[in-house]
């Protein structure tokens, strides 16, 4: 959602209007789920894929005419079968998707461009739920949205549902957005450096805190949103809670012993520590308090998936991925391939015999 706001942000600056599209609907293989969103800004710039390129194009046209219209459209797109071939795709795909297009224009309806970007903000700090009415009998109802930080709205997946309306009814698409992840990184060595920039490419905040005022500076980590430097034996004024992930890496011993400790009265789900488990079970000895189970199960040590890693890029990514995992509360850490082994190894037996003919 970052990207998106900060579009928009840029579109109201230079007086420009834009697009917001949002998948409501899926059916069968497709590259994102409902809840995936882009935003076409009139001077041709894309933020966000809806595939993997192949419907962004034909999306920019409806786009234009959203504009023109000022009102909202809902396009569908079937690739299932030979369907892709009425639009001149050739994506070869078997899936189904629905793209609800609202306009964003804050020069011609600057209330309800302040009200997108309200939620937005909303949504970047706080988990939200999200109600937009996408289909009406009063078209001047399509648009319409309900935002709730209870998220009363939220199922177990985003879709599309019915609600009354007098003897009627209207559908309502139903989407929980979650802030992205806040990466809190205690230690400004060298190889915080790649793991800043891994997080920014996923559009994540980043704070680094420091004892080291030679270390901990815009000269070393320019893409950090936040630096922060502490004396030495302090805790950061910081808000740590639920969509922060905390990387203790500072290779200080009695620095990361007051951190971890710290770090473990905090509502971060993901706590890890850069180092060996001995080098960890040291720390928590030193912190010489009791843990609980829940604390426990959110300390990390080693850190990151077992990818083979040996270069400081190579860390980062699997460190990434073990808190995306976490992060998404999905995922097993396994190779998608190993997940499909049955129906995988049927296909490649089935193509084996056919060579053999």
């Amino acid at each position: 959602m970052l990207p998106i706001y900060l579009e928009m942000k840029r579109c109201i600056q230079n007086g420009l209007r834009g697009v917001l599209g949002t998948i409501i609907r899926t059916e069968g293989s497709t590259y994102q789920k409902s809840g995936a969103k882009c935003f076409w800004s009139e001077d041709g710039t894309l933020t966000g894929l809806l595939s993997g390129g192949c419907v962004e194009g034909d999306f920019m046209e409806h786009a234009k005419e959203v504009l023109k219209s000022a009102s909202c459209k809902t396009i569908s797109y079937d690739f299932r079968g030979g369907g892709d071939d009425l639009w001149g795709l050739g994506l070869g795909c078997n899936g189904s998707i629905d793209i609800f297009l609202e306009p964003f224009d804050s020069l011609g309806d600057p209330e309800k461009a302040a009200r997108s970007m309200e939620i937005c903000q909303t949504a970047l700090a706080h988990e939200v739920g999200i109600a937009t009415i996408v289909e009406a009998p009063d078209p001047v109802l399509i648009g319409e949205k309900w935002v709730s930080e209870q998220v009363p709205f939220h199922q177990s997946r985003a879709g599309v549902y019915s609600i009354p309306y007098g003897e009627k009814e209207a559908l309502v698409f139903s989407e929980t957005i979650t802030p992205p992840p806040q990466l809190v990184i205690f230690g400004a060595g060298p190889d915080a450096v790649p793991l800043i920039k891994g997080a920014k490419q996923l559009n994540w905040q980043v704070t680094v805190i420091d004892h080291r005022p030679a270390f901990v500076n815009q000269q070393y980590f320019p893409e950090a949103d936040h630096l922060v430097c502490v004396s030495k034996g302090e805790w950061p004024d910081l808000q740590i809670g639920s969509f922060s992930f905390v990387v203790i890496m500072t290779h200080h011993f009695e620095q990361d012993a007051l951190f971890l400790k710290q770090s473990l009265k905090t509502a971060a789900p993901y706590i890890g520590v850069l180092g060996p488990n001995k080098r960890t079970y040291q720390l928590l000895d030193q912190m010489n308090v009791g843990l609980t189970q829940e604390q426990l199960t959110r300390l990390h040590s080693p850190i990151g998936l077992d990818i083979g890693s040996k270069t400081p890029e190579e860390i980062a990514l699997s460190i990434l991925a073990e808190i995306t995992m976490i992060y998404r509360e999905k995922g097993s850490g396994n190779p998608l391939h190993v997940m499909k082994e049955t129906s995988f190894t049927k296909y490649m037996e089935k193509k084996v015999g056919e060579l053999a003919l």
